[in-house]
């Protein structure tokens, strides 16, 4: 009975890992090496620094305003909204061709990697994906607005 505990013990462990790590490892290397990422410190370093920056979270409205909050300063452009107005989102955001663009996704997910491409197919060029979303933002410690400071009404 201890060795049946054991063996489910280790395969809820083996699926666990498999979706964590090896998954979103796999799905990275199939993008290929052309997407650049940015690793939470080195985004807190370029906002302490008042580095020009533009952060897009493309987390629903809801998820951007809940317990987890958001990066100070992030607008929030919902992903559905963003790829279905793409051509106004790109509009809107023309003054900020060169500005460095960080997305902002929950984790490591294909939305955030489709926002990334739409906007480089669109002319900006200096675009980078937060590494692991604002999931590895918190786990690292970093600052975020709290739940519904500043939500609209």
């Amino acid at each position: 009975m201890e060795a049946n505990f054991t063996n489910i013990l280790i395969a809820v462990i083996a699926v666990f890992c498999l979706f964590t790590y090896v998954i979103p490892y796999i799905r990275r290397l199939m993008r290929g090496s052309g997407v650049i990422y940015i690793d939470p410190k080195d985004l807190e370093q370029k906002i302490a620094s008042k580095t020009d920056l533009l952060m897009i979270d493309i987390r629903p409205k809801e998820n951007f305003y809940d317990m987890f909050g958001h990066i100070d300063n992030a607008i929030n452009l919902p992903f559905e909204q963003f790829m279905l107005r793409l051509n106004e989102t790109a509009d809107r955001l023309a003054g900020f061709k060169e500005t460095p663009i960080v997305i902002i996704g929950l984790r490591d997910e294909n939305k955030v990697f489709l926002a990334y491409q739409a906007l480089r197919s669109k002319g900006f060029t200096d675009v980078a994906i937060l590494n692991y979303g604002l999931s590895q933002w918190i786990r690292k410690g970093l600052p975020t607005v709290e739940r519904n400071a500043h939500k609209p009404d």
